[in-house]
């Protein structure tokens, strides 16, 4: 905490009242003065001046609560900021902190100068504490949900991380939702329309499967946390069901979400916006049997028995799998290899960490007699020696060589790595 109220106190002492000059010692000091007026009780109207620090100490407050703080882990930036700006024009006259007639007739230069408490760190704990009451107020429990197409099967759960992947008629799963206080009962999941009978984000969209996750935190928060938690199942489903090569369409992934409130939160709007397209539109459908079901649910319960060090490198890879899915030509190929990079690689010795790591997999023969051209390849396009994959001087010889598309290869090299992540750093760790 200390380190925050740190933060508070700097910023309070580069907040002024009054115009900033811009200059100090000759030298220029200030990026911008601006202005910023607003009101508060009593609707007094009163302006204040911001500079370049000004907003880079409410950034670096954001990350510290954002990051030190579990209680704000699923807030987002820019409402953390906001909030702490509001919160000083909130609380600027209360006597207890400020003196409100140097605040309110610019007595001072600063709003530091105006504090009525004079142990600093007081003032800075009192300000934190303020600024802490109004995050919590913007957080709130919500079940966000995704649709994608050419994708079904039988509805599951997977506890450690609160996804509920459930089929559209399936109304027993569905009623769960509602037991658990999301407001799913003003929604049809089968029509994808409100029950009063507005459209909603889902509304017309050709869907069987409904991807669903509970997350607490702000909105963009809330919308954030869900993505990544989707980016990597749709990895994970994709690496640990047998490989076949899908085509995708021209057709637009959908890229639309939808937050179910809670009946614990305050806010109880359901809200719709982008969330990014999380899975391609294939040109053929993919169903989830029994079997499918209990291999993910083993590799979630695996990654869950890992350190934090090496679930953060398999969730990294599977993030950067999601995006070489939903990417293509370079920019696939790279993103696939940035994934195998995130799983294995070690600063220094990239090449050599990744070519040892991929010794480990299962059928590693088969790997180890490509990974030195597909890593050739990948040089040859992030150093621009060639403008597309068929471009590379070796692009024939490999062709040729391994009766294999080297941008296939390294999608099925990149998931067979995932699948058999969590098994391979169990082994690593006897």
């Amino acid at each position: 905490m200390k380190k925050i109220i740190g933060q508070i106190i700097a910023l309070t002492k580069n907040i002024y009242l009054n115009s900033p000059d811009g200059t100090q010692n000759g030298m220029e000091q200030f990026f911008v003065g601006k202005r910023d007026p607003f009101q508060f009780s009593g609707g007094i109207g009163i302006s204040w001046w911001y500079t370049k620090f000004t907003y880079k100490t409410v950034e670096n407050l954001s990350f510290l609560i954002n990051s030190d703080l579990k209680e704000f882990s699923g807030c987002d930036h820019e409402t953390i900021q906001s909030v702490i700006r509001d919160t000083l024009h909130e609380i600027c006259v209360d006597r207890n902190i400020f003196n409100g007639d140097l605040v309110c007739f610019c007595g001072k230069d600063t709003i530091f100068e105006c504090r009525s408490e004079t142990d600093a760190n007081k003032f800075g704990g009192y300000i934190l504490d303020a600024v802490l009451e109004n995050i919590r107020k913007s957080i709130s429990l919500r079940c966000v949900i995704y649709s994608a197409p050419r994708i079904t099967g039988k509805s599951f759960t997977i506890d450690s991380e609160k996804i509920h992947v459930i089929h559209k008629s399936d109304s027993e799963k569905w009623s769960e939702l509602v037991e658990l206080g999301y407001y799913f009962r003003e929604w049809d999941p089968v029509t994808g329309n409100f029950i009063d009978g507005h459209n909603s984000a889902f509304s017309g969209k050709d869907y069987d499967y409904v991807f669903a996750t509970e997350t607490e935190g702000t909105n963009q928060g809330n919308k954030f946390t869900a993505s990544l938690k989707f980016r990597k199942l749709f990895s994970v489903i994709s690496a640990l069901i047998e490989y076949k090569y899908r085509f995708k369409v021209m057709a637009r992934p959908y890229s639309m979400c939808m937050q179910i409130p809670h009946e614990k939160s305050q806010d109880k709007s359901f809200t719709q916006n982008e969330i990014g397209e999380l899975y391609p539109y294939y040109g053929s459908d993919l169903e989830i049997n029994d079997e499918h079901i209990s291999r993910i649910r083993q590799w979630y319960r695996e990654e869950q028995e890992l350190t934090d060090e090496q679930r953060n490198r398999i969730e990294k890879c599977a993030h950067f799998i999601n995006k070489g899915m939903n990417s293509s030509d370079i920019e696939s190929y790279i993103h696939y290899f940035v994934a195998l990079d995130a799983l294995y690689g070690k600063i220094g010795s990239v090449s050599k960490s990744i070519e040892q790591g991929v010794s480990c997999l299962p059928d590693s023969s088969h790997w180890n007699k490509k990974i030195s051209w597909l890593f050739d390849l990948r040089n040859e396009l992030v150093h621009g020696g060639s403008r597309y994959i068929e471009e590379w001087p070796k692009y024939m010889r490999y062709y040729r060589h391994f009766s294999a598309e080297p941008a296939r290869d390294i999608e099925k090299l990149a998931l067979h790595a995932l699948a058999s992540a969590p098994s391979l750093f169990h082994e690593s760790n006897k």
